[in-house]
């Protein structure tokens, strides 16, 4: 697997390494070392993911975040040394796809970065299957090539993460699918924020496709057991 990476970090001695490690692998690598010079690059070039250190020299990184996903819609993990919860919420609340702890072990970043990245390589696979790159659901319509939902004519502005996790409910519409099973679907893997990290997320398409999002008509909770997407209007191209 190969991909174009962002990498960014103040910290020659995490930055230098990654760029090996992924080298290695076969990526290719960018480096910034502000969150001004990463916002450039994002601006300048197509990236497939960035990596993000939340400790920056001139901004945060959640800023960093904030600003990119405001522009952009790779996926992005945030590095950081802080453990507490409440740093990665936040992170995950502007728009962040994923969250590691410094230190961290090669192999795991490698393992979270090709999730995203063979994720995003399905989507091939999946227009074949279905015959088309829409799925349309009432107002909502899940556009593959766009990697984005449209409601009522109006791109959502989902983040990768978000898209991943819509796409999983419309491909079992109206089908109640368990917590950890959509969490072991979309993340890949045993991270470490577990469902709160679904909590987030599912509250944050719901704040995007939602007419209401505090009485959702489209993604619904099964209470006790987790989530589904209505099938009403649905066009069922499987």
């Amino acid at each position: 697997m190969s991909g174009k990476l962002l990498l960014v970090d103040d910290d020659r001695f995490v930055l230098n390494p990654l760029v090996r490690l992924f080298a290695m692998d076969g990526y290719h690598c960018t480096t910034a070392v502000t969150g001004a010079e990463a916002l450039q690059l994002l601006d300048a070039e197509a990236f497939d993911i960035m990596l993000l250190d939340i400790g920056l020299p001139d901004m945060d990184g959640i800023s960093v975040c904030r600003r990119a996903r405001s522009r952009h819609n790779l996926p992005i993990l945030l590095l950081t040394a802080r453990d507490a919860l409440a740093d990665k919420m936040i992170g995950l609340e502007v728009g962040a796809d994923d969250y590691i702890t410094k230190p961290f072990e090669p192999q795991e970043i490698l393992a979270r970065v090709r999730a995203h990245l063979r994720r995003t390589r399905e989507y091939d696979s999946f227009h074949r299957e279905i015959g088309s790159s829409k799925i349309t659901v009432g107002a909502l319509q899940i556009d593959l090539d766009l990697h984005d939902a449209v409601i009522s004519g109006k791109p959502a502005g989902l983040t990768s993460r978000e898209f991943d996790t819509l796409l999983l409910l419309a491909r079992n519409r109206g089908r109640a699918l368990a917590n950890d099973w959509i969490f072991e679907q979309v993340w890949g893997y045993d991270a470490e924020l577990g469902i709160k990290a679904l909590v987030v997320c599912i509250r944050r398409i719901r704040c995007k496709i939602e007419q209401n999002p505090e009485q959702p008509q489209l993604l619904l909770t099964v209470r006790g057991y987790g989530y589904k997407l209505s099938d009403v209007g649905s066009d069922r191209p499987d």
